[in-house]
C-alpha cells in the first residue's frame, strides 16, 4: 500500500528540511513526498530544491493553504495521503503504524503528536488530549465537530478524498485541514492510533498569558470566522446525505469559548458579526456546554462557570479569568 505524504509550505525555511527528511525516512517501503512552496517568499523553495531528486516539487503563485491542499494531491499516486505542515515532523514508524491500523471502509487513521516549542524541545504534551473516531459521527450530527488532531496527525484514504477534493480555495486560504478532519466521519469509519508518531511546533509559548492566537481581537474574530465556516460546511454536507441533524449545530467546547472570548474581547467587530444579542449567544454557548457529552459532570460545572465567569464580571477579573480557557474549556489540541 502506497503512502503518500504532502508537505505542505509557506514562508518556513526555517522548518521544510527537517519535515522533508522525516517522511523521506520512513520505514514503511512504498512512500511518495510531494512539497508543495505556496509562493514563499524567504527562500523555501531553494531548500526544498535540495531534495528535487527524491520528492516532487510543486513551486506555485500564492494561493492559500486550500489551494496547496488541491494540487498536492492532485499530484499523489498513494492509496493513503498524509497532508504535513511544514513546520511540523513525522517519526520514522508513522506510515507504517497507519498502514497497520488501515482496513476497508476507513477514511482517517488518526494519531496524536508530540508538542514542541518553537526550537523544537518537547514540551511534555501531545495534542489532542481528547481524540474521538466511533463518537465521530454522532458528534458531527449534534456540534458539527468532534475531537482531532490537527492536519499533520491525519490519514485520509485517496478514494474520500476524491469525494471532497478539490475544495474551494477562496474560502479556504487558511485552515484548510478542517475540510478533510471534518467531513471524514459521514464518509466511512476512522480509526485511531494509541502512540505520538509525529511532532506538532508551537510558534508561541504555550502559558504565556495570551488569551487566544496572541492575545489579539483580530486573532480571535478569525478564529471564529473559521468556526463559523466550518459549521456551515458541515450542515451542508450533512444536508446532502440526508444525516439527521440538529439545527442549528451546537458549540463543541473549544468553539464554545472561542465565542465567549470574543463576545466579551472582540469589540465592535464582533458585534458586527453577530445576528442576534449577547445575552442570546451566551444562551448558545452554556447550552452547547451543557450537552456536550464527553464531559464530566465536574467538568462541565467548571466549563459552565468559566463561561459565565467571562462574559459578567468585570472586565480586569473576566480577563484574568479569561486566561484560565486551556485548563478549564480545553481545545481538541490542547
Amino acid at each position: 500500500m502506497r503512502v503518500s505524504i504532502v508537505i505542505d509550505n509557506y514562508n518556513y525555511q526555517a522548518y521544510v528540511a527537517r519535515a522533508i527528511e522525516s517522511a523521506l525516512t520512513q520505514t514503511h517501503p512504498d512512500v511518495e513526498v510531494v512539497v508543495v512552496d505556496d509562493g514563499s517568499r524567504d527562500g523555501s523553495i531553494d531548500v526544498i530544491r535540495r531534495y528535487a531528486d527524491r520528492v516532487q516539487v510543486i513551486d506555485k503563485a500564492n494561493g492559500g493553504q486550500g489551494s496547496a491542499y488541491n494540487a498536492g494531491f492532485a499530484r499523489t499516486t498513494g492509496d493513503l495521503v498524509m497532508f504535513l505542515d511544514a513546520d511540523d515532523w513525522l517519526y520514522p514508524q508513522a506510515a507504517a503504524e497507519v498502514v497497520a491500523l488501515w482496513r476497508p471502509g476507513v477514511t482517517k487513521v488518526q494519531f496524536r503528536l508530540d508538542m514542541v516549542d518553537k526550537a523544537g524541545t518537547a514540551l511534555g504534551r501531545q495534542v489532542p488530549r481528547d481524540m474521538h473516531d466511533k463518537s465521530a459521527l454522532a458528534l458531527l450530527c449534534a456540534f458539527g465537530a468532534y475531537g482531532s488532531p490537527p492536519g499533520s496527525g491525519n490519514v485520509f484514504h485517496s478514494s474520500y478524498l476524491r469525494q471532497v477534493l478539490p475544495m474551494d480555495e477562496a474560502a479556504w486560504r487558511i485552515g484548510a485541514d478542517s475540510v478533510p478532519i471534518l467531513l471524514a466521519p459521514m464518509y466511512g469509519a476512522l480509526v485511531s492510533a494509541d502512540q505520538a508518531l509525529g511532532a506538532y511546533r508551537l510558534h508561541q509559548p504555550i502559558n504565556n498569558g495570551a488569551l487566544f492566537f496572541g492575545n489579539s481581537s483580530n486573532g480571535l474574530i478569525d478564529e471564529y470566522d473559521r468556526i463559523s465556516a466550518c459549521k456551515r460546511m458541515v450542515e451542508a454536507e450533512l444536508r446532502r446525505q440526508a444525516l439527521t441533524h440538529d439545527q442549528p449545530l451546537a458549540l463543541a467546547p473549544w468553539e464554545a469559548r472561542t465565542l465567549a472570548l470574543c463576545l466579551r474581547f472582540g469589540g465592535a467587530a464582533m458585534a458586527a458579526r453577530l445576528a442576534g444579542s449577547r445575552a442570546g449567544q451566551t444562551r448558545y454557548i452554556l447550552s452547547s456546554l451543557w450537552r456536550w457529552p464527553m464531559a464530566s459532570p465536574a467538568r462541565r460545572a467548571l466549563m459552565l462557570t468559566w463561561a459565565l465567569a467571562v462574559q459578567w464580571l468585570p472586565r480586569p477579573l473576566a480577563h484574568r479569568v479569561a486566561r484560565l480557557h486551556r485548563q478549564l474549556v480545553g481545545t481538541p489540541t490542547s
